[in-house]
């Protein structure tokens, strides 16, 4: 063996690409610690669904620099959900934990399903941990949508890593986190076969020293799929958000449409953004691109609703509200 070969994998630090803006050395090696010694307690409940439901633990799920603490995770307790006719009203699952939990969440939607599903997952104790893998597999002709929320309790840290496939099938991914000291999303979302649509959706709001890590990868491995992100945060105190995105086609992954947006709203001089969304292409008779921007609260908006009597304090609030509105707007198909 050379030397640098490892025989497991190694936990995040600084100088992993993946991670460098994550602060790795106080978060991930407090969520190794918590993984390996204290018991792991939680509940995973299911309501709205009549197809088969079985166990499920992590299989060769993709994650975006978490490796090591994916395989500290292989004992999970998990949820399969495999779903074989349309559903008119909402399947929901709910993760659940007042200590260190790490569920397994497995949705697979047979060709030309459609339905919807609401996954919570809540943290309840103090500094509480929840460590989330998460596959969802969508066949030919599927429509689903997924919306994940996030809720703290304001000391607690969670990683959610998910892997999406979709087989020419349309997928809707919305996630939201509210109340986390720290959180860390990586989302790998690849398109398979000939019109399939991965659009992806985040809205959050941070405020204190909260710290959101978001890391994405829409991969295009056959040509004339289509994907689409949009990730929107509002900002105050001292709060920082993370997002590093990549946009991949593969050789031969001709007529692909793909775009990547990141946008941030600063109410603080204090809130910190980073942002690197990027390309890498590989085929011809592509249209790809992506943005982002952090910028100041709208001054215009803002004189707008002061003029008319509102308080500045609920002035502000209309305005971020309405920012992050866009997205759920547009995860909505309006």
């Amino acid at each position: 063996m050379h030397a640098s070969d490892h025989s497991t994998p190694q936990l995040p630090n600084r100088l992993c690409e993946d991670w460098r803006f994550g602060a790795p050395h106080r978060h991930a090696a407090a969520l190794a610690q918590l993984m390996q010694g204290g018991t792991r307690r939680g509940s995973i409940t299911v309501e709205g669904a009549d197809d088969a439901l079985g166990d499920w633990h992590v299989d060769d799920v993709r994650s975006i620099g978490s490796d090591a603490l994916l395989a500290l995770h292989q004992a999970a307790e998990g949820v399969g959900l495999y779903l074989q006719h349309d559903y008119a009203e909402p399947i929901s699952i709910t993760c659940e934990t007042d200590g260190v939990f790490t569920p397994a969440v497995h949705i697979v939607a047979r060709a030309g399903v459609h339905a919807r599903i609401i996954e919570r997952h809540i943290c309840r104790g103090e500094h509480s941990a929840m460590v989330c893998a998460r596959r969802i597999v969508a066949e030919d002709g599927a429509q689903i949508s997924v919306e994940l929320q996030e809720e703290g309790c304001g000391t607690s840290r969670v990683l959610n890593i998910t892997d999406i496939t979709a087989r020419g099938a349309c997928v809707r991914h919305l996630t939201t986190h509210a109340n986390h000291e720290w959180a860390r999303e990586e989302t790998t979302a690849e398109a398979l076969g000939n019109t399939a649509d991965i659009q992806l959706f985040s809205a959050n709001r941070l405020e204190g020293s909260q710290m959101l890590d978001q890391h994405t990868r829409q991969l295009h491995s056959n040509r004339g799929c289509a994907s689409n992100l949009l990730y929107k945060n509002v900002l105050d105190g001292r709060a920082t958000a993370v997002f590093a995105g990549n946009i991949y086609v593969a050789p031969g992954a001709h007529d692909t449409d793909a775009y990547q947006s990141n946008r941030n709203m600063l109410l603080s001089e204090n809130a910190t953004v980073h942002s690197l969304p990027g390309l890498e292409i590989l085929a011809d008779r592509v249209r790809c691109s992506h943005g982002s921007a952090s910028a100041p609260m709208d001054a215009e908006q803002l004189f707008y609703l002061l003029s008319r009597g509102i308080p500045r304090h609920q002035a502000q609030l209309l305005v971020a509200d309405g920012f992050l509105n866009d997205v759920f707007t547009r995860f909505r198909g309006e």
